[in-house]
């Protein structure tokens, strides 16, 4: 009877041991996969922010030929952005004056 409980013990402890190796192991390589996905979100939102600012940089050089062939299309237009570089204030009368209210 007592060689049946020591027997069972170190099965319990080779069991436990058993059971410890495999779960530090599964442990390590669940904190790689961590890792390694941590670094490829990092390049997934720097590719994101080089994308948005590359396209913010090619959209604001199209506004900008847009206005400049307004400007050359309508010359009024380049008159009213004149006006806008001075920062003149435009009176509200010639305003009225010139929507003929």
């Amino acid at each position: 009877m007592e060689n049946m409980i020591k027997t069972l013990a170190y099965a319990g402890l080779g069991l436990a041991s058993e059971a410890n190796d495999k779960i530090k192991e599964r442990f390590d390589e669940l904190v790689e996969a961590g890792k390694e996905k941590d670094s490829t979100g990092k390049n997934v939102i720097g590719d994101f922010f080089k994308t948005v600012e590359s396209s913010k940089a090619d959209f604001e050089t199209q506004i900008e030929k847009m206005k400049t062939k307004a400007k050359d299309t309508f010359p009024f237009v380049k008159e009213m952005s004149s006006n806008s570089d001075a920062e003149t204030p435009v009176k509200e009368d010639s305003v009225e004056e010139a929507v003929e209210v």
